[in-house]
């Protein structure tokens, strides 16, 4: 065999080579979007795996099913008999339990500011016609709150007559987590969740980028993070509201007044699951900046960037570790 021959052999082997080891490398994608949780549920997911789509709808049909578990809204969810058991002892599940116990930690912690049991005053208030309910009503309402009246262990719930849970400010967090877990299981290597604002990035070789939502124009961002394999959860009181004489009046209710919180008007936090920011998000927004801060401070691998108006001008507030993610802010 003469020399070209074997240099022309040579690159052929290369050739197939590389052909080989592209292919064995081969990664295949998919991005796709359903209405569920009451919100549009985003799903990326990256894989060697050819069935990455069906990989994508099993975890569509993952979300549903928890969906039908923890909706407050759905007739035939678990949570909807429990709340309609009439005092009765009620079976839960690993899950359910896993949700209680964090619900019970995070309402310690926040002095009852974080509490699941407050559905019969976020059901005083009518967001849609735009009524504040009467003093008595609320007062009415807040005699039936108080998580410290539930019992629990790891098999039963017994939640008096009276009450109902509202499991809104934890749910949708802990169901992407789950979703995220089943997609990593079934081999999915980088990918995102992202359920109406409650989002988790995982496997991403670098740092992605997300823009929050600047609090008083829905059409801009206020800030950018670039954020490694983490969650992040943001709460606004511009989500569901309405105004009456100058005062807008949120969805994000305090247990202990029965009234919108007053001081915050965003609250991002970061944290590496988005149960915890979830819980969190909306715990803090129910404090005094300062009382977030701190709050923050105590737990680890967390961090929150809060907005708030001061002498009518929109100011922030950080937790001291928010500047490694930090990009740019936009504030006048």
């Amino acid at each position: 065999m003469k020399r070209k021959d074997y240099i022309n052999l040579a690159v052929l082997l290369l050739v197939i080579a590389f052909a080989c080891l592209r292919f064995h490398f081969r990664k295949y994608s998919d991005t796709q979007a359903k209405i569920l949780l009451d919100t549009l549920v985003e799903i990326s997911a990256e894989s060697r795996d050819k069935s990455v789509s069906s990989i994508i709808d099993s975890t569509f049909s993952i979300i549903s099913e928890y969906e039908k578990e923890f909706s407050y809204h759905l007739e035939n969810s678990r949570l909807h008999q429990i709340n309609n058991g009439n005092g009765t002892p009620q079976h839960i599940d690993e899950d359910f339990y896993t949700i209680l116990a964090l619900c019970e930690k995070y309402y310690t912690l926040s002095d009852s500011l974080f509490d699941i049991s407050i559905a019969p005053l976020l059901n005083a208030w009518d967001f849609e016609k735009g009524i504040i309910p009467e003093s008595e009503t609320l007062n009415q309402a807040k005699s039936k709150v108080g998580f410290y009246k539930i019992q629990f262990n790891k098999n039963e719930l017994l939640l008096p007559a009276e009450m109902e849970l509202n499991l809104g400010a934890i749910a949708k967090g802990f169901i992407v987590d789950k979703a995220v877990d089943f997609m990593i299981q079934q081999g999915v290597e980088c990918g995102y969740i992202n359920a109406g604002g409650d989002i988790r990035f995982f496997g991403f070789p670098k740092t992605v980028s997300v823009g929050i939502q600047n609090p008083r124009d829905k059409n801009s961002v206020i800030a950018e993070l670039d954020l490694p394999e983490m969650s992040v959860v943001t709460s606004g009181d511009y989500e569901r509201f309405f105004e009456h004489e100058g005062v807008r009046y949120h969805h994000i209710i305090n247990p202990k007044t029965g009234y919108p919180a007053e001081k915050i008007i965003s609250v991002t936090v970061i944290a590496k699951t988005a149960t915890l920011a979830d819980i969190l998000s909306t715990t803090i927004f129910l404090m005094n900046p300062d009382d977030g801060i701190q709050l923050i401070k105590s737990i680890p691998d967390t961090e929150a960037i809060i907005y708030y108006q001061e002498n009518d001008e929109l100011v922030s507030l950080k937790s001291l570790g928010i500047k490694k993610y930090l990009k740019k802010e936009y504030l006048d």
